[in-house]
């Protein structure tokens, strides 16, 4: 039982680790390219505060980042 469980944190803990990290890479992605499309100027966010909202957001994030990289090549 005991190397089930942990099994499972490590699996759990590998997933959050995951979504961290590719969740903040792609909340800060999308907010620079189209903060700095809509401001005009370049937009710099901390990476910590993109990978506190990539916890939350990234199931939204990470699929709008791909389609922001697909736009990028039209814009």
């Amino acid at each position: 039982m005991k190397k089930l469980f942990g099994s499972l944190a490590g699996i759990i803990l590998f997933f959050l680790v995951v979504n961290l990290v590719f969740g903040g890479l792609a909340t800060e992605y999308v907010v620079e390219f189209w903060g700095s499309r809509t401001k005009g100027q370049p937009v710099d966010v901390p990476f910590g505060v993109c990978v506190i909202a990539g916890l939350f957001l990234g199931e939204l994030t990470i699929p709008l980042a791909i389609v922001t990289w697909l736009v990028s090549f039209f814009l």
